[in-house]
């Protein structure tokens, strides 16, 4: 018997997170660990709900947009700031709040990466489980407003004086969400201060999660003043995100006392319909996500693995030629001696022979280490050469090389810095059977799970029936 609508993105969803987690063990694991490749998604990560994540200045509107979702009260609102942490809300059948002590040491939630921005962190997070159906299929994550002005204290990491690394938390969860949502509001449509940063920083790369959400537009008296905030606003974005056209600004409010005063309400009233319709779509998002970092996750291991695998074999060529080098030395001495001892030659002679040949094998190994030590060199500075060689077919082939190029990019600081640490031989040499495991991964398994996934996932229209809107 077909499943009803409402429950069709949650059973592809767990399939979905089944058969991820089967590649990663399969295909990525054994040949992370041998190569020293960088650690993969836990599995409450794979396996965690859809998430939208919520930013915005003081008083943008974000709190007022989630209790809005949700039919209930849950966050404080009000023009002043009215609360500094990051709040994950979920669902769970009894209401309770949990601290950032208790979410980040929680092994089957995928906030255990958290804990690397320390305790100052842990005490602006917490979690609000209510037992809300809109929970049950999409986690909300609010965030302190965003400050205008750098503070007096605070470091390189704090210049707003928040006690922590607040770009880096936004760039974590940005990372570990499915939609991103940036509230503006008409009476402060800029970028400045922390919301530059992460426009910048925080957010580079994940422009496809990305919604822009002009606000509270309802408390705009005419058009003029529409426009007027409108316009800036795209000036200001225009600044900080790198496309020649912008992405579409949803143009939102949420009816508080009376409702809009200003113009053009059905306009406004169709820009929150959409922006909610985009939110209910974070289901079909998350698998699109999850199968996009397990793809680059793939393709960088590869890379990783091959390069490293053949300056493995470059560095292992030049021992073996050098150790030849000397064993022939070591042999001529020898054969040189025994002729000497054929033709009853001396004692003298044979003597010096054997001194002479000791001698140079002694003066032979330092030199020949010195010119392995050289050699060792240039093959890190060549890694960039080891790369483009051995992925040459594949750079011409593909249509865009250069998201190979960037793919290659991301891992070769890591390399470098791990054969200068630890040195060519804590680098295997690839085996065929690992290519071929990651190859079949990359070029079968993941597309094949992607065409799945576009096949049985709902439609924008069946995915937003499905589940609970705001009240």
């Amino acid at each position: 018997m077909m499943a009803p609508v409402a429950e069709r993105p949650r059973i592809t969803l767990d399939r979905l997170s089944a058969e991820i987690q089967r590649i990663y063990e399969d295909a990525v694991d054994p040949v992370a660990a041998r190569f020293v490749f960088e650690r993969r998604p836990p599995i409450g990560e794979i396996q965690g709900p859809p998430t939208v994540l919520l930013l915005g200045n003081h008083s943008s509107g974000k709190s007022t947009f989630i209790n809005h979702l949700l039919g209930q009260e849950i966050q404080r609102t009000g023009l002043a700031p009215t609360d500094d942490s990051f709040t994950i809300l979920t669902h769970a059948p009894a209401e309770d709040v949990r601290d950032g002590e208790a979410v980040t040491s929680n092994p089957d939630l995928p906030y255990s990466g958290l804990r690397s921005f320390g305790p100052e962190l842990l005490s602006h997070l917490q979690m609000k489980v209510r037992p809300i159906p809109f929970l049950q299929r999409i986690t909300l994550i609010d965030s302190p407003g965003m400050i205008d002005t750098p503070g007096l204290a605070g470091g390189k990491e704090d210049r707003y004086g928040r006690g922590y690394d607040f770009g880096g938390v936004v760039r974590w969860f940005v990372d570990h969400s499915d939609v991103v949502l940036v509230f503006f509001d008409p009476d402060k449509p800029g970028t400045t201060g922390e919301t530059l940063e992460v426009f910048t920083d925080a957010l580079r790369g994940s422009e496809h999660k990305l919604l822009i959400v002009l606000h509270k537009v309802d408390q705009c008296e005419n058009v003029r003043d529409f426009a007027r905030a409108y316009g800036a606003l795209c000036w200001n974005l225009a600044k900080v995100i790198p496309r020649k056209d912008l992405p579409n600004i949803y143009t939102t409010y949420v009816p508080v006392d009376g409702g809009a005063k200003g113009p053009a309400r059905p306009d406004f009233d169709k820009g929150t319909e959409e922006l909610i319709e985009e939110v209910l779509r974070a289901p079909a998002r998350r698998g699109d996500n999850a199968l996009t970092r397990l793809s680059s996750h793939l393709e960088r291991l590869r890379i990783h693995a091959s390069v490293a695998s053949e300056a493995r074999r470059e560095r292992r060529r030049k021992a073996v030629q050098l150790g030849a080098t000397l064993a022939v030395v070591a042999l001529l001495g020898i054969a040189t001696s025994a002729a000497a001892l054929w033709l009853e030659a001396s004692w003298k002679v044979y003597g010096l022979l054997g001194l002479a040949t000791v001698l140079a094998v002694a003066v032979g190994l330092p030199i020949a280490k010195a010119a392995l030590r050289r050699e060792e060199g240039r093959i890190l500075r060549g890694l960039d050469g080891i790369f483009e060689r051995i992925h040459a077919h594949e750079l011409l082939e593909r249509e865009r090389a250069e998201d190979l190029w960037a793919h290659w990019r991301a891992v070769a600081p890591r390399l470098r810095k791990g054969i200068e640490t630890l040195g060519f031989r804590a680098y295997p040499v690839l085996r065929a059977s690992e290519k071929r495991r990651l190859d079949r991964a990359l070029r079968d398994e993941v597309p094949g799970l992607r065409s799945e996934m576009l096949r049985e996932t709902p439609t924008r229209r069946e995915n937003g029936a499905g589940l609970t809107g705001p009240a």
